[in-house]
């Protein structure tokens, strides 16, 4: 996984028209394609972990 994860709203920025996300975004936040269930909560949980825990 990156160090850098993106927030929830970067998550969401990154979507395309269509609705979905692009392979070559999810692998840059480190995520495998196809990308597993829950993904999206995945990197927002651990995201809110380093806001909190730094």
């Amino acid at each position: 996984m990156s160090d850098e994860l993106p927030s929830p709203e970067e998550i969401e920025a990154a979507r395309t028209p269509a609705g979905g996300w692009k392979r070559d975004q999810l692998a840059a936040w480190g995520l495998p394609w196809p990308p597993p269930k829950g993904w999206k909560d995945e990197l927002t949980r651990r995201w809110k972990d380093t806001q909190q825990g730094g």
